[in-house]
Formats: C-alpha cells, sequence, structure tokens
C-alpha cells in the first residue's frame, strides 16, 4: 500500500506541472491547435482534476506493473509493456472523454472528428511520452536514492558534507558455497532474487546504497528517521520475507537464503564522486567498523550484530528485541577494544 501511494503520488506531482506545461504549449499553439482560449480561471479549477485523474490511473497502472513483472522481465520489456496497455487506457478515456462531450452537444455528428483529429493524436502522444518519462525518472531516482537525487540535483554534494548515520552490511551466508554449487550464473539469478526481496526495507526508511557482490550495503540518515528501531526492523523484515519465499527458494535453486548482518552508526563524509560516471559515495570510520562487524557474524553464530555505540542509541527507547552483550574484541585494523552486541527477536513460548 505504501508503494502504491508514493507510485500514486509521484505521479500526480508529475502531471500538476505536465498539465500546466500543455496547457501553456497549446495557448501558444505550439502543442495542438493554433492556440485555444480556455480562461485561465477555468483551467485552474480544473487543474486538481487534470492531475490527480491521470495520476490516480497510470501511477497504479505502473505499480501493478513494477510489483507482478519487474522480477520477471527486465526494464525494457517492462516499458514496451505498459506502454502498450496505456494506449489502450488512453483510448478508452479519449472516446469516453469526447463521448460525454458529444452527449453534452446532443451531436455525434463531431465524435468522429474528435477522436481522429490530429489534436487528440497530439494530446494522447504527449501522454504516453509523459508517462514513459516518469517511468524512466522512477528507475534514476531508485538508482541514485530518493534522498540523494534532489540533493545531487542541487549540487549539494559537490563539496564534501558531513552526516550522521547508520550503516548497515548485510552479507549472504555460505556465498563461496553457493556459488560452488549453482555455477556463477544460477548465482547470479540467485542473488538477483534475494535483493529483489530486499525492497521491503524501503518500508523501514532504508536506503540502500551499494551491491557489492552477495552483499548489500544499507543506510539511514538519524535526523530523517521516525524511529532508530526502523533500522533493525528492516532486517528481520527482509528475514521474514526470505522465509516466506522459502519454497520459491528450494524449488529454483535448492537453496534457502540466509543473511547476516553487522551494524555501526557514526559521522561519516558524503561526496558527488566521479566525471564520466557520477556516484554519491560515502566515506568514514563507520562504514568500516560495520564490515568488520558482519564478519563476526559466523564466529559468534548470531545474525544480526551491532557496536556498543549504536547499542547505547537503542538503549534510549523501547522495542521488542532482546539485546545481548557478545564479545570485546579488537576489530581487524582498528586500535582499541569494541564492544559488540547481538539483536534477536524474543522467544515465544
Amino acid at each position: 500500500m505504501n508503494k502504491w501511494f508514493e507510485h500514486v503520488k509521484f505521479y500526480i506531482s508529475g502531471w500538476f506541472f505536465a498539465s500546466i506545461f500543455l496547457y501553456l504549449m497549446r495557448q501558444v499553439g505550439v502543442i495542438g491547435e493554433n492556440g485555444i482560449n480556455i480562461p485561465i480561471r477555468w483551467f485552474m479549477i480544473f487543474l486538481p482534476a487534470f492531475a490527480i485523474i491521470p495520476g490516480f490511473i497510470f501511477g497504479s497502472l505502473q505499480y501493478f506493473f513494477e510489483k507482478n513483472l519487474k522480477r520477471k522481465f527486465p526494464f525494457v520489456v517492462l516499458i514496451v509493456r505498459v506502454v502498450i496497455v496505456q494506449l489502450i487506457v488512453i483510448s478508452f478515456l479519449t472516446i469516453s472523454f469526447y463521448s460525454v462531450v458529444a452527449m453534452m452537444e446532443n451531436s455525434w455528428s463531431n465524435f468522429y472528428k474528435y477522436v481522429f483529429s490530429p489534436g487528440s493524436f497530439v494530446l494522447n502522444l504527449y501522454v504516453l511520452v509523459v508517462n514513459i518519462f516518469f517511468a524512466i525518472l522512477i528507475e534514476i531516482i531508485r538508482l541514485i536514492g530518493k534522498n540523494n537525487f534532489i540533493k545531487l540535483l542541487t549540487g549539494r554534494f559537490f563539496n564534501p558534507q558531513e552526516e550522521y548515520r547508520i550503516f548497515m552490511f548485510v552479507d549472504l551466508n555460505s556465498s563461496t558455497t553457493i556459488a560452488e554449487k549453482l555455477g556463477h550464473v544460477n548465482y547470479s539469478n540467485f542473488i538477483q532474487d534475494c535483493f529483489s526481496d530486499l525492497d521491503v526495507v524501503h518500508v523501514y526508511g532504508a536506503e540502500i546504497y551499494q551491491y557489492v557482490g552477495d552483499e548489500a550495503v544499507l543506510t539511514w540518515e538519524l535526523s530523517k528517521m521516525k524511529s532508530i528501531i526502523q533500522s533493525i526492523d528492516a532486517f528481520w523484515a527482509f528475514h521474514t520475507k526470505l522465509l516466506s519465499e522459502s519454497e520459491y527458494y528450494f524449488m529454483k535453486y535448492g537453496i534457502v537464503p540466509e543473511f547476516k548482518a553487522g551494524m555501526s552508526i557514526g559521522m561519516v563524509t558524503v561526496v558527488e564522486i566521479g566525471r564520466l560516471k557520477k556516484e554519491i559515495a560515502y566515506h568514514g570510520n563507520t562504514l568500516n567498523t560495520a564490515a568488520r562487524v558482519v564478519a563476526l557474524c559466523h564466529i559468534y553464530q548470531e545474525k544480526l550484530l551491532i557496536t556498543k555505540k549504536l547499542y547505547d542509541e537503542y538503549a534510549k527507547v523501547k522495542s521488542k528485541y532482546v539485546f545481548k552483550k557478545v564479545t570485546e574484541t579488537q576489530l581487524r585494523g582498528k586500535q582499541g577494544i569494541t564492544e559488540i552486541y547481538s539483536i534477536n527477536l524474543p522467544v515465544i513460548d
């Protein structure tokens, strides 16, 4: 429901500006007929409808196709299928609209002239192009990260900025054994499916910073979080999602994936890097610490380990989770001793 609402909200916002642009272009005759005389007051009255109706319809269509097809088809195939359905929907809406106009005018003689007029064709093409643009823009935002997209456009990351963040390194258990069993092609499909299920962390405010082989790096900016416990919820939601899909994985690969995670919190710098390929990069001791912590999960047979610094933050709020001190150790490549805590779901008798 949350993702559906986000899609609809995005399309409504987009169609708000697309409707204004279309009105202005038609007023000067750039799009459609050589200028039209629609009073601005009437346009402003109906502007919410011009944004909400197509936003709701096409946002819902995009969500439906992504939810049901994206895991099975590449993006280009998804776009083609969306275009075909949108053409059908646009044609239906056009015919419905002009049918209403014909009934209001009590004359069907102009119906065919309206439907097959050059202006109608241009309008339908405009709607289709705008929707394709929105679909591609959604993919770009996903690639960069929703929170980083506006910051990147405004140039905020041109110079390094400091942010206080939580980082979680999520790593596949027994990855070498699984890769040898499946072979590199099936293994890639396996990882692709696992990280498709990782999308569930979106509900908990997580940004997926990187995919590195069989490892994913998640992050949260502390000041933007509704509750710091969301970061724990995200891992266990992913764990639960994989369990719910266990039959699918076993039937397809003969293996049910299990992941471990290590977490840390602290100040990091974020900066835009690269010229040929731009990327948002985080630097700092916090990332290195989280990467070292996840390696301890195998040693102590735990699914989720965190540092003492992060444990102190969690201890400030109530939660259902069980925290336990696991060890005090010197992490590889680091000075001093770091206390490590495990986080588990409560045992229900």
